[in-house]
């Protein structure tokens, strides 16, 4: 693809995650409440990494959006892209329907979380910041398209930058997630205890956060440490 089509796809995604950076402060209160620690906790520095190699690709394009073939990154890429659609039917068709929602209705909740403060957005507001502007959303779909092109760090600063932001959150996040499982130490300020080890494991949204990470975490460090074959029998150097 061209450079234009590059830029393109990096400066979207980069309004995406610096959206997703500012909103995540917000989100914090709305679901835990004034926990300052957990909006920019250690794990966040991965997301400002990925914008910095995002920032990167639209002044100097590197990555190699055509499509590949191999069907190991498209069975990843594939499932990062389903996890998405998962969650939009659960969050958006599913959940809903046995709630009685509409979208064209208002939402109303507590900011900060706990604080008896009541506020009031439209629905549509709401389902957008709270369910697609997420991390999991945000990752899912950047590796989700990423994995299914020829990008490769070898020929690639931008894309290794990117990936190794990928993996400074999904490590930090994977580590959350054994300490709970594991020794029952919540590294989300409250968020995890509210729910016993079986009980989170039980939650749908636990497992397609969970499973998206794993996915992102293997694949990224698979792609910074072997690269991809961009060619017949030629590896990149």
């Amino acid at each position: 693809m061209s450079n234009a089509s590059n830029r393109i796809f990096a400066f979207i995604f980069f309004a995406i995650v610096l959206l997703l950076l500012l909103w995540m402060p917000t989100w914090t209160k709305i679901n835990l409440g004034d926990v300052p620690s957990i909006s920019y906790g250690p794990p966040w520095i991965g997301f400002l990494v990925i914008l910095i190699g995002l920032a990167c690709e639209m002044f100097k394009p590197s990555l190699n959006l055509k499509r590949d073939t191999n069907w190991k990154w498209i069975l990843a890429g594939g499932f990062l892209l389903l996890i998405i659609l998962i969650m939009i039917f659960v969050q958006e068709v599913w959940l809903p329907y046995k709630q009685g929602y509409s979208v064209f209705g208002m939402r109303s909740f507590e900011f900060p979380a706990g604080s008896g403060n009541i506020r009031v957005w439209p629905q549509l507001l709401w389902d957008f910041l709270n369910i697609h502007s997420t991390d999991t959303t945000v990752l899912a779909l950047l590796f989700g398209i990423l994995f299914l092109t020829k990008s490769t760090p070898q020929t690639s600063k931008s894309y290794k930058l990117i990936l190794i932001g990928a993996v400074i959150f999904t490590a930090f996040l994977m580590l959350g997630h054994f300490s709970f499982l594991i020794f029952n130490i919540d590294p989300t300020g409250g968020y995890y205890s509210r729910f016993t080890r079986m009980e989170l494991l039980s939650q749908y949204w636990f497992q397609w956060d969970f499973w998206s990470e794993f996915v992102i975490l293997v694949g990224t460090l698979w792609l910074l440490l072997k690269g991809k074959i961009v060619s017949v029998g030629i590896k990149p150097v």
